[in-house]
């Protein structure tokens, strides 16, 4: 089983006091960095690629939310950060895919070039799967975690992934969005695209947890309409941020049907404080510690659209 060392043993990140999401995502990356400690056999280019791909600027939001809903001590701390960075592999793989001349065809992501424009489309390709086959890997290996647990977390990751998920998502988005010509279609493929994958997140973290019944479904209602609002917020960076602000390609999304394309800026900032407004009450019902939770949505919600004051 993988067996990497806790944050608390490597003084990165307190088992106790108060919650510093900036100590997370840090700790976060520590980690990502001890994952990603290759086997020689690993040609040297696809290396590099999966470094560049992985290790660009981000804010790690779903393994961040992950660990506020799991809450960790002492000794689990290790396997859900772990688990966070399955989370954040299957995130990176499905822009690795989403950003290939044949999808979106991006040249900019994580304030870098995209990894086929740096790397090459088949080195790109080869790398999403064994950022995938890996995530699934690790979920496998999660030490100190019953196998019952591991297979419920694997259930939940690969039910994000698939044709169920984000793989639906791409594809109506690249072969069916000029037919979404209402609120609900729109919303309907942003879940696909982006709030699956916040709700992969939050269950993950809830069944590390050890949460059940209605308060595991109070999580997963709260990530869907922390998704959705994220999907909305993005689509108006898309339109009012440049390059440099995004750290991505921007104006991808204007032949396309979104909130803001097919309603204006003004209703997809009254639909982005609906859904928050949303998430707040489930968050509530979940019974668990909200305060860093919203501090963590309100500050990605804030950024560019203006959403809501922090």
């Amino acid at each position: 089983m993988t067996s990497i060392g806790s944050f608390a043993e490597a003084g990165a990140l307190s088992s106790g006091g108060s919650i510093d999401i900036a100590e997370i995502r840090a700790a976060i990356e520590d980690r990502l960095e001890r994952q990603i400690d290759f086997d020689p056999i690993v040609p040297a280019n696809l290396q590099a690629a999966l470094r560049h791909a992985l290790m660009g600027q981000s804010k790690r939001v779903r393994p961040t939310l992950m660990y506020l809903i799991a809450e960790p001590d002492g000794a689990a701390i290790g396997a859900v950060l772990d688990a966070g960075c399955a989370l954040e592999m299957v995130h990176t793989a499905s822009l690795i895919i989403d950003d290939l001349p044949c999808m979106d065809d991006a040249a900019i992501r994580r304030q870098r070039p995209t990894t086929h424009v740096a790397f090459g489309q088949p080195t790109a390709i080869l790398g999403a799967i064994a950022l995938l086959t890996r995530a699934f890997g690790i979920i496998a290996e999660l030490d100190g975690v019953p196998t019952a647990t591991r297979n419920r977390m694997a259930t939940v990751l690969s039910q994000a992934v698939g044709w169920n998920g984000l793989v639906a998502g791409q594809e109506i988005d690249i072969n069916n969005r000029a037919e979404l010509g209402n609120a609900e279609q729109v919303e309907q493929l942003n879940w696909l695209k982006t709030g699956v994958l916040f709700v992969a997140a939050a269950k993950i973290g809830a069944i590390l947890r050890g949460l059940e019944g209605e308060r595991l479904e109070a999580v997963g209602h709260f990530a869907r309409h922390f998704g959705l609002a994220f999907q909305t917020a993005d689509d108006l960076i898309d339109r009012t941020e440049t390059v440099a602000e995004a750290g991505k390609d921007v104006g991808k999304d204007g032949d396309k049907a979104t909130l803001v394309s097919l309603f204006g800026a003004d209703h997809a900032r009254m639909t982005c404080q609906q859904h928050i407004a949303h998430a707040e009450q489930a968050l509530l019902a979940s019974g668990i510690n909200g305060a860093p939770i919203r501090a963590l949505m309100m500050r990605l919600l804030d950024k560019g659209q203006k959403v809501m004051p922090l």
